[in-house]
């Protein structure tokens, strides 16, 4: 007999297929443009031609961010066209951001697909994230032909503050590094600072609308919520597979509800005793991974997250269009305890697949 799916199983699928259609809606000009503009360079060398090829189109496109800067825009009043220029440019600015997290995490693999690091090497890498950087920034000029010399000025301060402390959480990141006497509190203020991007994006959407500043202080909180969010989720799906758990074992600082369960004494001891191990078989990061939720840690996260949506969800009622997009884009990110309860039970992570990304 055909087993019938549950209700939340189905929602939540449907959910996720409304968020899809949306980022693709809006944001598809934002990344064409980007990917566009990186592919129009010629070279004459074969390594840096197929590097180039391989980060904008094997890579997953990066509809996401344009998406949110367009339907930022238009909730307070702008039009979508005038938001292609800075988009492009933020999809550059997050890759080349991405290439680095892959470089200092040494993470070769992620979400089962070789990283521009893992393929072609540190030197490489860090040579196309430069351009990146430098390519992004120069699409970022184009704005000029678009919008005020005020709102210009506005944008470039927005980057520079609150990606300096963007920075500033990726340094506590490196620091934590394989340390269990983290606290989740420190391990909350840490993510809180890497989610200024979504911020940024979200005040430079406001920005280019010609908001007020309540409105674009808005936006701003909006995206920091969001940001949140999507961080705590991955830390959650950490847990849940087994490769990626071993890896920020030892590469990486430890997921939070790990460093949440280490708060009990009993859990702590368990714990340690596992990832001390030299070498950890997939068992001892299964084990590693329902200690944490026997203590409570993946519970803690998935209740931070659903309040972080309602702070989110309150900014939303503020803004005058585009609430029902913003909202989807905030309540898909939700988790339930249908989302991992049954791949605990089962010890079977390859039963149901989460994504960390729309």
């Amino acid at each position: 007999m055909r087993k019938t799916k549950g209700t939340h199983e189905t929602q939540s699928e449907n959910l996720q297929e409304q968020a899809k259609r949306i980022t693709v809606e809006e944001g598809k000009k934002g990344w064409n443009l980007a990917k566009e503009t990186l592919l129009s360079h010629g070279t004459s060398i074969p390594k840096l031609r197929e590097a180039i090829n391989y980060i904008m189109m094997e890579y997953k496109p990066d509809f996401f961010r344009p998406a949110v800067v367009s339907l930022c825009c238009q909730a307070l009043g702008g039009t979508p066209e005038i938001t292609v220029p800075s988009s492009a440019s933020l999809v550059l600015l997050g890759r080349a951001i991405g290439i680095h997290d892959d470089i200092i995490d040494r993470m070769k693999v992620r979400n089962r697909h070789q990283t521009l690091f893992g393929k072609f090497g540190e030197e490489i890498a860090l040579i196309i994230s430069d351009i990146l950087l430098f390519e992004g920034f120069t699409l970022m000029r184009k704005n000029f032909e678009l919008v005020p010399e005020q709102n210009m000025a506005k944008i470039l301060e927005t980057i520079e503050r609150i990606w300096f402390e963007q920075s500033e959480g990726e340094v506590l990141e490196v620091e934590s590094k394989r340390q269990l006497n983290t606290t989740p509190e420190d391990c909350l203020a840490k993510i809180k600072m890497r989610a200024s991007e979504l911020e940024a994006i979200a005040r430079i959407s406001g920005i280019l609308a010609s908001g007020s500043q309540e409105e674009i202080n808005v936006l701003g909180n909006w995206g920091r919520s969001l940001g949140t969010m999507s961080l705590l989720r991955d830390e959650m799906i950490d847990m849940l597979e087994t490769d990626v758990l071993r890896h920020r074992i030892r590469n990486e600082s430890l997921p939070l509800p790990l460093i949440y369960a280490t708060q009990k004494p009993e859990a702590k001891s368990k714990i340690t005793s596992l990832i001390s191990r030299s070498k950890m078989a997939t068992a001892d990061l299964w084990m590693v991974s329902r200690t944490s939720y026997e203590a409570g840690g993946m519970n803690y996260v998935a209740d931070l997250i659903a309040k972080t949506a309602k702070e989110a969800e309150s900014q939303i009622s503020l803004l005058r269009n585009k609430r029902k997009e913003l909202s989807i884009l905030t309540t898909v990110v939700v988790m339930n305890p249908e989302d991992w309860e049954q791949i605990m039970r089962s010890k079977l992570p390859s039963s149901k697949k989460l994504s960390k990304e729309l």
